[in-house]
C-alpha cells in the first residue's frame, strides 16, 4: 500500500511526523508532501499567481520520501499527484494530524487539513482528515495508531472510496470502541471578532472565537466531541443541492 501524508501544520509539525512514523511501520510505501510552515485556515486555497518552490529531505528510510512545498495543503496534494507521483498515484491520502483544534461542522469550510483530504476524489484516490486538540506524544501516537485501525476497517476491509473526517476528542479514549459516525453541523462560536491595538497605536481586529460544543444537535459531530467520543464523519466534495434542482427548474 502506497499513503500520501500531508497536513497543514507544516513538515516538521509533531502530528505529521508522528503518522508517518505509524504509517512507515504499515505501508510498503510512503510520501510525505507538506507546507514548509504553518498553513493553517487555508482551505481549498492554491497558489497560482507565484512561484512554489520544493525540497525534498535526505531518506532516512528506503520507503519514505519527504517534501516541503512553499504553499498551501492543496498546493502539495497538487504537487503530489500531478508531479511527485504523477507516474503511480497513491492507494490513500491522509492529511493530518492537524493539532491545534478540532475541524468540526461548518469549519471543514476553513480547513486546510480537510481541503487537502478533499482532492483525493478528484483523482479517484480516498482521504482521510485527522485533527484534535491539546496534542500530548501519547495521545498523538494512539491517534496515529487509531488511523492504522480505520484505514484496515474502512478503506481496505470496507473499500470506502470517499473522504473521512476523524476529529479526536480532548478528553476520551482514542479507540476503535469509542467512535462514532455522525453528520456534519453547524459550528458556533462566541466572541469572533477581537479589537485592539496595533504597535503604534492603530486600530485592528483579529477572527478568533470561542467554540461552542454544548448547543449542538444530539446527533452530530461536535456533540460527539463534546462527549468525549471521536467523531467519524463521512464527507462528499460535490455541493450541488442536489432536492433544490426541481425547486430552481420551476422558478424558470
Amino acid at each position: 500500500m502506497h499513503i500520501l501524508l500531508t497536513n497543514d501544520d507544516g513538515l516538521q509539525a509533531p502530528g505529521l511526523q508522528a503518522l508517518k512514523k505509524e504509517m512507515a511501520r504499515f505501508a510498503d510505501q510512503v510520501t510525505v508532501v507538506a507546507p514548509a510552515g504553518q498553513r493553517s485556515a487555508a482551505s481549498h486555497s492554491m497558489t497560482i499567481n507565484k512561484a512554489l518552490y520544493c525540497q525534498e529531505l535526505p531518506q532516512t528510510e528506503d520507503h519514505v520520501r519527504e517534501i516541503s512545498v512553499s504553499g498551501t495543503p492543496v498546493d502539495c496534494v497538487k504537487m503530489a499527484m500531478e508531479y511527485f507521483l504523477s507516474g503511480k498515484h497513491p492507494d490513500l491520502i491522509i492529511s493530518g494530524i492537524y493539532n491545534n483544534g478540532y475541524n468540526l461542522g461548518s469549519d471543514v469550510l476553513y480547513s486546510g487539513t480537510v481541503s487537502a483530504a478533499m482532492e483525493g476524489p478528484y483523482y479517484q484516490v480516498p482521504a482521510m482528515a485527522l485533527s484534535m486538540v491539546d496534542m500530548t506524544e501519547d495521545r498523538c501516537r494512539q491517534t496515529a495508531q487509531l488511523a492504522k485501525t480505520l484505514i484496515e476497517r474502512i478503506f481496505l476491509c470496507g473499500k470506502f472510496p470517499g473522504i473521512l473526517n476523524v476529529n479526536i476528542p480532548e478528553k476520551g479514549d482514542i479507540s476503535l470502541s469509542n467512535a462514532r459516525v455522525v453528520p456534519q453541523t453547524v459550528q458556533i462560536y462566541h466572541n469572533v471578532i477581537m479589537e485592539k491595538r496595533d504597535l503604534d497605536g492603530s486600530l485592528c481586529y483579529k477572527i478568533v472565537g470561542d467554540i461552542d460544543l454544548t448547543t449542538a444537535p444530539e446527533n452530530s459531530d461536535v456533540a460527539c466531541i463534546g462527549n468525549g467520543h471521536v467523531a467519524l464523519t463521512p464527507l462528499c466534495w460535490r455541493q450541488t443541492a442536489t432536492a433544490a434542482m426541481e425547486h430552481i427548474q420551476g422558478c424558470l
